[in-house]
């Protein structure tokens, strides 16, 4: 009896998704027409209708889709174990930055769709901000507990971590230093960070 392994079919918001994602990186947002992606997703202009309102929906949800991956490889490395709670924030700046300057690098039209979102739907910049807030005061909350830092605001703390490190997570400003000179800053800025927080 034979088994058929082939992939369950995608479904349609999802399609739209993967195709419209293939093309704005292929040849940029605004180049993009609606009815190039219901072609690649294979359905009709009217069907994609049905499951997004316009362009910019579709959009949006590509940012959506890269910003779960991107949660994916930073929530992996915080289940990961080391030594010691700033060899765990050195690590999470670190893969960020190398997350988003190869998005940069790799994906020449990434920018201008980032651009577009942004400046449409300013709740998913709020969305992404958020997430990494969170998983800033998470690794803030570790490390109190392991008696290394000495944070006592952690929600206030890390909003001023994200800040203060947003440099090594925005898209728009990845083609400013190749990947080593990022990395060199990014360690320099958490060594600098962990000091304040550290127990004296």
């Amino acid at each position: 009896m034979k088994t058929d392994h082939s992939p369950a079919p995608l479904p349609p918001k999802q399609k739209i998704v993967a195709a419209a994602e293939n093309l704005f990186m292929a040849q940029g947002f605004r180049s993009t027409t609606i009815a190039e992606i219901a072609h690649a997703a294979e359905m009709s202009p009217a069907n994609l209708y049905r499951h997004y309102e316009n362009k910019e929906d579709i959009a949006a949800a590509c940012v959506e889709h890269c910003l779960d991956k991107k949660n994916k490889i930073l929530r992996g490395v915080l289940q990961s174990k080391h030594a010691n709670t700033a060899i765990l924030l050195e690590a999470f700046v670190i893969a960020l930055l190398r997350y988003t300057h190869n998005e940069a690098m790799c994906n020449s039209k990434l920018n201008e769709m980032c651009e577009t979102v942004i400046a449409l739907r300013p709740e998913a910049i709020h969305i992404i901000m958020s997430n990494l807030q969170a998983m800033f005061a998470e690794i803030l909350a570790r490390g109190n507990a392991s008696k290394e830092f000495e944070v006592k605001n952690i929600m206030l703390t890390s909003e001023t971590l994200l800040e203060t490190l947003s440099t090594f997570s925005n898209p728009l400003l990845m083609h400013l230093h190749p990947l080593p000179e990022f990395e060199r800053r990014a360690r320099e800025a958490v060594s600098l960070l962990v000091r304040g927080l550290s127990r004296q």
